[in-house]
């Protein structure tokens, strides 16, 4: 999720992420699960990027899943476009980062392959304090179970606080 179209995005979305035309089912107060994005896909596109097998950036721990090659777009809600545009994200803010396999062909063409996986950050300061303000989630193939427990959030957190400048997101917007 660095800045370019062809950027190397950072995973977990840095996304990834999301409340605007569908909020995320209410959870409770002591739980650090976050929800599936359902609706991701009618949000701001922002950008895609090809990460190519063997990025030496996504191939060791903590970022070795769900960091991993493929075709990635990156979507935003409402309130994720306010903190893109002005650095500060409000809560409720959500990004969501879709990766899907990248197919080459027989001759050689490349192009969408199936759905890997779903990566998201959603900003709630007080649920997820304990990681700059922001839960992580790992969606699998088809699936609306996520996947990260409180040490595997933890791990992204890691990832990311190396732009905790930037509010813990790598994604940049540039309007068009």
């Amino acid at each position: 999720m660095r800045s370019g179209s062809l950027a190397i995005p950072a995973i977990a979305a840095s996304a990834f992420l999301l409340f605007t035309l569908i909020q995320a089912p209410s959870v409770r107060a002591d739980d650090v699960s976050v929800p599936y994005p359902d609706g991701y896909r009618t949000w701001t596109f922002l950008h895609s990027s090809l990460v190519p097998a063997g990025v030496p950036g996504f191939s060791k721990s903590p970022c070795v899943k769900p960091c991993t090659n493929g075709i990635f777009y990156f979507y935003a809600n409402e309130q994720a476009m306010k903190g893109l545009r002005t650095g500060d994200y409000p809560d409720g803010a959500i990004i969501a980062e879709e990766m899907l396999a990248f197919n080459i062909g027989d001759k050689g063409s490349g192009g969408e392959g199936r759905r890997v996986l779903t990566a998201v950050m959603v900003k709630d300061s007080r649920r997820y304090a304990e990681t700059g303000g922001w839960g992580f989630g790992h969606f699998d193939e088809g699936s609306k179970a996520n996947t990260l427990d409180a040490k595997a959030q933890q791990a992204c957190y890691q990832c990311h606080t190396s732009r905790k400048d930037q509010g813990y997101v790598f994604t940049q917007y540039a309007e068009r």
